[in-house]
Order: structure tokens, then C-alpha cells, then sequence
């Protein structure tokens, strides 16, 4: 039958399965090293890092109730920490145009520039580890990880 895999089949794809899944661990026991690495670099701490890592993925200010949800802080937590980016120049409160009695957050030009290191060296790790004739593979596969994250990490 079309689309079932047989005893032999489903044990292979359990084995790539797990050695995939050793690859990722590997790589993102690395990835964290980088993460610790550029934080104490720029005197911070690697949870800090997170935030101008969340507020330069896109090119909109956010909230500090959305930084909160992604970070899993309370308020009490996230306002220390970004009383802390403040303190250090790396993003600014500015008034909500659309509703002036909250704020949003936006990274300073310090702050964008340690989003810039990040950047530049996620593009030097692609540049020594992935072929240009698989890319457009790259991109899918890490857009489809993506949103697979974000499911699993909704699940209950």
C-alpha cells in the first residue's frame, strides 16, 4: 500500500530521525555558545541578548507585553530588563501613536548594532557551512522549523 512504511522502513526513518536530532542538539549547543560568547562580548547577559535579538527580527516596534510573551517574563521582570537596555543605550521607549497611554519598544543605533553583530555572524556560520546551490533549500526548510516551533512551543 502507497504511503505506508513497513517494520524495516518506519526503524529507518526512527534512526535518521534520532541522528538528525543529535545534529540539531550539536548545533544548538554551539548556537549557544555563540549567544554567550557575543553577550559577554557586549557586557550583557545572554537573556538580555534575547531581547534586541526579537526586537530586530522585524522591522516594527513591539510592546513590552509582546517581549514579555516571547521571552515568558512577567511585567516585573521585563520592565528591569528593559529599564537595563535602556540604561545601556540599546533601545528606547517611545509613546504608542495609536494609543498614548502604552509604549513601544524600539532598539537604539547601539542596539541595532549588536542585532548587526548577530547578523554578520550568522552570515559568516552560513557562509563556512552551506553550499550557495542549496539556499533556496535552506531558507525553505528553516521557514518550515520555524513555524514548527512556534507550534510545539504553544502545545500544552
Amino acid at each position: 500500500m502507497p504511503g505506508t512504511l513497513s517494520p524495516d522502513d518506519a526503524l529507518d526513518r526512527d534512526r535518521l530521525l534520532d541522528v538528525a536530532v543529535s545534529a540539531f542538539y550539536a548545533a544548538q549547543v554551539e548556537h549557544a555558545h555563540l549567544i554567550q560568547h557575543l553577550a559577554v562580548t557586549h557586557d550583557l547577559n545572554p537573556v538580555d541578548l534575547r531581547a534586541p535579538k526579537f526586537l530586530g527580527a522585524v522591522d516594527e516596534d513591539r510592546t513590552p507585553k509582546e517581549l514579555g510573551a516571547y521571552l515568558e517574563m512577567g511585567t516585573g521582570a521585563v520592565t528591569a530588563l528593559l529599564d537595563r537596555l535602556a540604561k545601556r543605550g540599546l533601545l528606547d521607549r517611545v509613546r504608542n501613536p495609536n494609543d498614548r497611554r502604552s509604549v513601544q519598544i524600539e532598539l537604539s543605533v547601539d542596539g541595532f548594532a549588536i542585532v548587526g553583530v548577530l547578523r554578520s555572524a550568522y552570515r559568516r556560520v552560513l557562509e563556512q557551512s552551506l553550499q550557495m546551490e542549496h539556499v533556496d533549500t535552506f531558507i525553505q526548510f528553516t521557514e518550515g522549523m520555524s513555524e514548527a516551533f512556534r507550534k510545539v512551543s504553544t502545545e500544552h
